[in-house]
C-alpha cells in the first residue's frame, strides 16, 4: 500500500486498571521508502505525538526506550501484526 504508513507494532501500557491503559505507542513504516514513525500517546487520552526516524534501528531504539521508561508505571502489553 504506497503513501500509508503501515503499523509494525503497537504498545499499550496498563497500571492497576487492566481495562484502562495509561499510555499508547505505535511504529510506523512509511511504505514510500521516507523513514518510520513513532506515535505517542502519554497518557493515553493525549493528541499524539510523532517522532521521525530515516531508518528501523532509530525508531526501534526510541520505542525501546519509551518501553522501559513506561515499566516505572505499569506493565506493556505489545502486540505486532502477523504480516510483518
Amino acid at each position: 500500500m504506497a503513501g500509508f504508513p503501515q503499523l509494525r507494532e503497537a504498545g499499550w501500557l496498563y497500571g492497576d486498571d487492566p481495562h484502562l491503559p495509561l499510555a499508547l505507542i505505535r511504529l510506523f513504516e512509511r511504505m514510500d521508502g521516507t523513514g518510520w514513525e513513532v506515535r505517542l500517546n502519554s497518557p493515553a487520552e493525549a493528541a499524539t505525538t510523532m517522532v521521525d526516524f530515516p531508518d528501523e534501528a532509530g525508531a526501534r531504539a526510541e520505542l525501546e526506550r519509551v518501553y522501559a521508561d513506561g515499566e516505572q508505571y505499569g506493565r506493556w502489553r505489545k502486540r505486532q501484526p502477523e504480516a510483518y
